[in-house]
């Protein structure tokens, strides 16, 4: 009896103390894998401050844009009317108040382009700042009226009002979000949202309106 007990009592001491190690080994790597990911998180919550923080002239122009908070989106904070059932910005005849709404659009147009050369600015100097490209969204909205009571005729309708408004940016402006210097920046985005979306208002002539949208996309942090 004696002798077993010699023998078990070496080998419990033994299963006891790799355990112990085992635990350790489990415990470190935890740890350093929680080490990790908060870092990670950490380094994505500056990323986005820092987006945060170069978007501000934007909501600071409130002559042009209009910052809805409560959506996390901009909208362009003058009115953009157009006649019932038309959506060329170009067109005099499909715009009311064309020679103040195309003067306005422009500004805005520039103020935007603005604001993104300043995110490609932070970009190119900021190694952190490397695996960030934007989603930059277009979007028009329709009205419901008498000319155009369809939902898919609205839907097409306010599509064809986003890319007007591109498209003078673009040929009329030299404002081109799609050009080789914002490569691997700007992932641009056209869409007409009808009668759909949120924060629509009561007088349909106000659901007239373009927004503006630029969501950062973070690739894998390692």
């Amino acid at each position: 009896m004696k002798g077993k007990n010699d023998f078990f009592w070496p080998s419990f001491a033994d299963l006891m103390t790799s355990l112990f190690f085992i635990m350790l080994v489990l415990y470190v790597l935890t740890y350093v894998e929680l080490k990790r990911k908060n870092t990670v998180l950490e380094e994505k919550l500056k990323i986005i401050e820092t987006v945060e923080a170069n978007l501000e002239p934007l909501k600071r122009d409130t002559m042009l844009f209009k910052f809805e908070e409560e959506y996390n989106r901009y909208k362009l904070a003058f009115d953009v009317k157009f006649n019932p059932d038309k959506s060329s910005i170009v067109s005099n005849a499909d715009l009311i108040n064309p020679v103040y709404t195309r003067v306005k659009i422009r500004d805005a147009g520039q103020k935007l382009k603005m604001v993104i050369d300043g995110l490609k600015r932070k970009k190119d100097s900021d190694p952190g700042m490397k695996n960030i490209s934007y989603i930059l969204v277009i979007s028009g909205y329709a009205s419901k009226d008498k000319y155009s009571n369809s939902l898919n005729h609205n839907y097409d309708l306010s599509y064809k009002r986003a890319l007007s408004l591109w498209a003078y940016w673009k040929y009329n402006q030299n404002i081109d979000f799609e050009s080789t210097e914002y490569k691997n920046l700007i992932d641009l985005q056209i869409s007409g949202n009808g009668w759909g979306g949120v924060g629509r208002t009561e007088n349909e002539a106000d659901n007239q309106r373009f927004l503006i949208q630029i969501f950062p996309k973070i690739a894998n942090i390692n």
